[in-house]
This record gives C-alpha cells, sequence and structure tokens, in this order.
C-alpha cells in the first residue's frame, strides 16, 4: 500500500505571513484532507506559530493538530565535525 501523500511546507526564512497564507491556500483545495508543516532549528518555534494561528485564527473549526512529531537531524558541516539539528514534523487534518 502507498503512503499518502501528504502536501509539506518546508519553514525557512521567510515572512510569518508568507506560510500562512501557503499552509491556508493548501487546505482551501477540496482534494486536501492534511498538510505538512516541517522545520528544523531555529524555524521550530515559527511552525509552531504558523500551525497555532492557523488553527486558532484563520481556519477554527476547520482544522486541527493530528500529530507532532520531533527528531534529530545528524549532519555533516564543512570542518568535517557532526552537528545534530532538531527536527519539528507538525500534521494539520481537517475536521470530520
Amino acid at each position: 500500500m502507498a503512503q499518502e501523500e501528504i502536501p509539506t511546507i518546508f519553514v525557512g526564512r521567510k515572512g510569518l505571513m508568507n506560510y500562512i497564507i501557503a499552509v491556508i491556500s493548501t487546505m482551501m483545495n477540496k482534494d486536501v484532507k492534511k498538510i505538512r508543516i516541517l522545520a528544523r532549528g531555529a524555524g521550530i518555534s515559527r511552525a509552531v506559530d504558523i500551525a497555532e494561528i492557523v488553527r486558532t485564527r484563520y481556519m477554527r473549526n476547520v482544522v486541527d493538530v493530528e500529530s507532532i512529531k520531533i527528531g534529530t537531524n545528524v549532519v555533516k558541516n564543512p570542518e568535517g565535525r557532526i552537528d545534530r539539528i532538531s527536527t519539528i514534523e507538525i500534521v494539520l487534518a481537517k475536521k470530520g
């Protein structure tokens, strides 16, 4: 069985409203039931803000948090050291 394809928003350094508009416009598509918000490092707090603003202000009674996963990515930096970067994945799903 193939894994369900969920649209994903990668949070970076753009303005908060850019991501909020992207989430809302994606969720307004009738075929989309869920959306994934991914961030790492300093973007984690921004991802949480995005999910909460969408859930409580713009799409109240429409979407809710389905799951939150946290983890760590291990990457090798240019100097050869191993860095560990925290990650978060927030899945918002339409109610009903």
